[in-house]
């Protein structure tokens, strides 16, 4: 069986550096950070015995997330020269090895093991002293933390994460979001710490979720005015912390293995560098008894270099192929199960070969062949790339990248494709077994092509409008800068925290809470408000800064690199519950609940002359969902007459006729409905809506006394996830959830609250799904000019030409509330105006 060890090299060698003396050699070559990495690195091999192994490290200091954040790891010290000069020697002696080592630019090695881990399916441990990679663990992947300099190893899994922290892998995540990261300049939401964020993430999942019920009632006002403020801050350090996991990556698995005992060329290395204590270790080196031996298994890879040998392969006679082509114009393909073939596109001094486009042009017949089928990993990916050839993949597509998401697997990628055959027939029977073949068949896949669509159109901007409110946002910056410097008596840097403190604390004499003196987040200038007038105008200058740069300034950019229109990016499969992000940018999360915020969706315009933004919003489509699933008869009786559901709730807690419901009662009943769904506990519902732990429980208990099949139902779904170790949803999603079982009570209430509330916010994302398949079905069948442009969980987006204007919202009103039938109907909100704001 395959074992791999991904060891994150750059965190192995600071570690060592800073772990061990200043060593050094007789010529005064400093080699401490290689000696303590190896011997790591020895001990490591020794005790876990893997059959691969790859080392990541980082090529540069800037990546892609600087475009994001130019700040990201601004703090960061540059790496001691002393250290600096100790890599090329680690990377010689590894390289003698045969231990593969990838750098890529652009990219850090936290997403050279994120990738690695994730795209082969094999028992994996990564080694690192960064608890970043924590997110990466899973059944199959393991994470080894270095502690102590290089001394100690602590081995963390899922249970030993959820012991440790109270959270899953993917949740490291969503805590970092909220909190930040110091290390990484990571900023976080302002005001939020770890207590605080942990408290969230648990009781919410994602920060997806958290926002989609940013008004339920039961988050503190304070929490939820910080969150607010700060939304697109949680985004941005969402991306930043997220490591990738589907890079690009030029390595085959196969070439991670290795051999033991490494080879004479290795030990004359050791002893040049005068590393020799590292050869007393037995059985590593020629001359010691192997304590390990290498079992590879070559599969075949054939190099075609000329265009005769590519048509006499494509010649053949074959029903299908499986093909891969990435950004880095590497092609590879197999018409069988037996051999890769990949395209030898680089400069030769011997042979002319294909190059990429000619290599295209002879298989462009095979991949617009309907007769033949393909098979591919990420198929949207493909269609983005191929048109710039002249190439629409054409046929019956299996995308085995989508098929391993709905099974609920590692996402499947590689470029060996002659695996593919095999791979289908696995993930294709997996998904009948699990009775997921309708959800492929007819929300995934289809959805793609919808997918591809939306951000092959995109979303207008109003450049005059962009231009005007970045000159108000200038003039106003520019007017609050003279203002602070006039009554701080002189002229500083706003945007440094560190100054900004000793102005307010050193200079003003200001007194921080809880002596918090280092720090002036939104939380801490929140309570010096009313102590000098200079905190409300540092607190509005942070505002329209962050709004001015994290949008006016990115839009701007794209309007002169690109034009008037955001193409953004969705990703189906990001999300357990099967909810679509965007990315690149996410327009998804354009605030809205403040009123600079809400200006920014004035630059969404029509593309069309006379056109207008059409919004559909499914209403309460949870709580119906719970409704229908509960079959509860008062819950049913309430959305068919069509009645305030909060109300109605607050009516049968307190015990009052509806018309006597006060809005305080509505509040509270709005945050038990809510709370219900996210399994919440009568701890985290007084938390929420402020009232005491026993007046939170009599809340919850006359809920369940007015709406019995509620509690009933969701006790079944814990006890059905309890039995099969998994969720579904109306389609038959599957979320599993091993942490139902577990003997951590932690775990295990983790695992009840999604067992509650994944039938519910999956079926509400499979059901919006489906709308936009038949949505954009009606559209082509009409002939309609009306994009749809956007999804934001449970709302569609369309810019509408001026013509077709009330036949959009005929559509959209009769596919949305049509899309499947309940024991109560599924209503939704249809709004529309000149701009996005307006709808």
């Amino acid at each position: 069986m395959h074992k791999l060890l991904i060891i994150d090299g750059n965190s192995l060698i600071y570690r060592a550096y800073y772990a061990l003396p200043f060593l050094s050699n007789s010529s005064g070559q400093y080699t401490g950070g290689v000696y303590g990495f190896l011997n790591m690195f020895l001990k490591v091999l020794e005790e876990y015995k893997p059959t691969h192994v790859v080392i990541a490290f980082d090529h540069s200091h800037i990546t892609f997330r600087n475009q994001i954040f130019k700040d990201y790891k601004g703090t960061r010290k540059p790496m001691p020269n002393e250290l600096r000069t100790q890599l090329p020697i680690l990377k010689e002696i590894l390289a003698s090895m045969n231990i593969t080592c990838i750098e890529q630019d652009g990219i850090e090695a936290d997403d050279i093991i994120g990738t690695i881990a994730k795209c082969n399916n094999c028992e994996t441990v990564i080694l690192s002293g960064d608890r970043d990679v924590l997110q990466l663990i899973d059944k199959t992947t393991s994470v080894w933390l270095t502690k102590k300099g290089i001394s100690e190893i602590v081995k963390m899994d899922e249970e030993t994460l959820l012991a440790e922290q109270s959270i899953i892998p993917a949740q490291i995540i969503e805590m970092k979001a909220l909190m930040g990261d110091t290390s990484d300049n990571i900023p976080g939401v302002s005001g939020i710490g770890e207590k605080t964020a942990k408290a969230l993430v648990t009781t919410f999942g994602d920060i997806e979720s958290l926002y989609a019920n940013i008004d339920s009632g039961f988050i503190k006002k304070n929490i939820r005015d910080k969150l607010i403020e700060y939304k697109e801050t949680a985004y941005m350090s969402k991306a930043l912390a997220t490591i990738k996991t589907d890079c690009s990556l030029d390595y085959s698995f196969e070439s991670l293995t290795y051999s033991l005992p490494f080879n004479a060329d290795c030990v004359a290395l050791l002893k040049k560098y005068e590393i020799n204590s590292i050869l007393k270790k037995k059985g590593f080196f020629v001359g010691v008894d192997n304590i390990a031996k290498k079992n590879l298994i070559q599969r075949k890879i054939v190099e075609v270099e000329t265009q005769q040998e590519l048509e006499r392969i494509l010649g053949g006679e074959y029903t299908q192929i499986g093909f891969y082509f990435d950004e880095n114009e590497k092609i590879c393909f197999s018409i069988d199960e037996v051999t890769t073939y990949t395209i030898k596109t680089e400069i030769s001094l011997f042979s002319i070969l294909l190059g990429t486009e000619n290599a295209l042009k002879k298989m462009k017949p095979v991949l617009e062949d309907k007769k033949i089928s393909k098979i591919v990993c990420d198929i949207k990916k493909l269609m983005h790339i191929l048109p710039r050839y002249g190439i629409e993949i054409q046929g019956e597509v299996t995308d085995l990248k989508l098929a391993t998401y709905l099974i609920g697997t590692n996402l499947y990628s590689s470029d060996e494709t002659a695996e593919y055959f095999e791979k289908q027939r696995e993930f294709l029977k997996a998904l009948e077994d699990n009775s997921l073949m309708r959800l492929y068949d007819e929300i995934e896949k289809p959805l793609i092509n919808v997918l591809y669509e939306m951000e092959q159109t995109g979303f207008v901007i109003d450049a005059n409008e962009v231009f005007r409110l970045s000159a108000i946002y200038d003039k106003e910056l520019e007017s609050l800068t003279h203002k602070i410097y006039e009554l701080a008596g002189e002229e500083f840097n706003i945007n440094s925290p560190r100054t900004v403190s000793q102005i307010l604390f050193d200079k003003l004499s200001l007194t921080p809470p809880d002596n918090k003196k280092s720090s002036t987040n939104f939380e801490v200038l929140s309570h010096l408000e009313d102590e000098h007038e200079i905190v409300p105008y540092i607190i509005r200058y942070r505002r329209i800064q962050k709004l001015k740069t994290t949008y006016l300034d990115a839009f701007k950019t794209i309007i002169s690199q690109k034009g008037n229109v955001v193409h953004t990016i969705f990703n189906q499969m990001h999300t357990a519950t099967g909810r679509l992000s965007s990315s690149e940018p996410n327009l998804q999360n354009i605030p809205v609940r403040n009123d600079e915020g809400k200006a920014l969706r004035k630059m969404f315009i029509s593309r069309f002359d006379g056109g207008e933004i059409i919004s559909a919003d499914y209403n309460q489509i949870e709580l119906r969902l719970l409704a229908h699933f509960s079959e509860d008869e008062k819950l049913i009786e309430g959305f068919n007459v069509n009645k305030d559901i909060h109300k109605l709730t607050a009516s049968q807690i307190f015990g009052i006729r509806e018309e006597d419901v006060t809005p305080k009662q509505r509040r509270d009943a709005k945050a038990v409905n809510f709370g219900i769904i996210y399994g919440i506990s009568e701890f985290g519902l007084s938390n929420n809506v402020g009232i005491s732990r026993r007046s939170a429980k009599d809340y919850i208990d006359k809920y369940f006394e007015q709406y019995p099949k509620v509690k009933e139902y969701m006790n079944k779904n814990v006890e059905k996830a309890r039995r099969y170790g998994h969720a579904t949803t109306l389609f038959r999603r599957i979320r599993k959830i091993p942490e139902i079982n577990s003997n951590i009570y932690q775990k295990r209430m983790f695992g009840e609250r999604v067992a509650m509330n994944m039938p519910l916010q999956g079926s509400a994302s499979d059901i919006i799904k489906l709308a936009m398949v038949k949505v954009q079905r009606k559209f082509k069948e009409a002939n309609l000019k009306s994009k749809l442009v956007l999804q934001i969980h449970d709302e569609l987006i369309v810019d509408a030409h001026p013509s077709e204007i009330n036949k959009v919202k005929e559509i959209l009103k009769i596919c949305m509330q049509n899309v499947v039938t309940l024991k109560v109907p599924l209503m939704v909100e249809i709004n529309s105006g000149k701009t996005w704001f307006d709808a």
